[in-house]
């Protein structure tokens, strides 16, 4: 009961995080305040209202006098973007091809393997720095980087899956009927392989919010002129003793959103836990 009582809990909070920045996403141009990108020299590095700041400016100002409670709004629609399509393309690439191993076993699955340890033996940092050298800094080309560094958690774990599901009785009775493998793999092994996965992709999303921020922090992400909340972190690094707030409340906005995630995936890992249902 204390257990359930908890997991509830824990949805709760979780839910109530993620459905406020998805709101701010999907209604950032009716209630930002001000323009995101519109500067003013006189407004520049204003406090929060709490410390003496103006209404007009709740959270502040950055360096170049631009409305941080905009800039947060409207870096929330990125974030949740690349953190949603990263998650998809990863998954689905993932999924293609540990099931593949899982399935046809052998070569296939030791050339598949391999790819997979050659890449996890390349540190992240590295592999999205030579990425990005190479295609340039954008939209497409960070969310590129997020879908090909985070393909990998799929494909083991879809593996394990589809091998632990193939050796169960149904599916050899289907096999020795004579079903083909794609029907065989597609009706009955993906359907009981699958759930695990979504688990993962929810944890997963706040992951690549967090890398999607840590990159564009470093001024590998985005264009500038897009506001991200890597970015606008980024923006206030020179003024951390003088304007903390404009390091620090986006970086708040990166941690309630990723603990939020967080929360929604515990909950939904207890949910399919057979143990906790009885």
């Amino acid at each position: 009961m204390r257990r359930r009582h908890l997991t509830q809990r824990t949805f709760v909070i979780g839910f109530g995080l993620v459905a406020i920045v998805a709101v701010m996403a999907l209604l950032a141009p009716w209630i930002a305040p001000h323009d995101p990108a519109a500067q003013s020299t006189k407004a520049r590095l204003l406090p929060p209202v709490l410390l003496g700041g103006t209404l007009e400016h709740p959270l502040g100002t950055d360096p170049l006098g631009r409305d941080l409670l905009s800039r947060i709004i409207y870096g929330s629609r990125i974030s949740i973007l690349l953190g949603l399509a990263s998650v998809l393309g990863a998954g689905t690439i993932g999924l293609i091809l540990g099931a593949v191993a899982g399935y046809v076993g052998g070569k296939v699955d030791a050339v598949i393997m391999r790819l997979v340890d050659l890449q996890m033996a390349i540190p992240f940092l590295v592999l999205a720095l030579a990425v990005l050298a190479a295609l340039g800094p954008g939209l497409t080309n960070l969310l590129l980087v997020l879908v090909i560094t985070g393909w990998v958690v799929y494909a083991r774990v879809m593996r394990a899956q589809v091998m632990a599901v193939k050796s169960r009785e149904y599916v050899a009775a289907a096999r020795a009927l004579g079903v083909p493998h794609l029907r065989v793999l597609l009706k009955h092994v993906l359907p009981a392989a699958i759930p695990p996965l979504t688990v993962i992709s929810t944890v997963q999303v706040g992951t690549m919010i967090l890398t999607e921020a840590s990159l564009s922090f470093l001024g590998l992400g985005v264009p500038p002129s897009i506001p991200t909340w890597g970015s606008i972190a980024a923006d206030g690094r020179a003024y951390m003793t003088t304007a903390w707030w404009v390091t620090t409340l986006p970086g708040l906005a990166i941690f309630l959103t990723v603990m939020g995630v967080n929360f929604l995936g515990d909950w939904l890992r207890d949910l399919l836990d057979p143990t906790l249902r009885q």
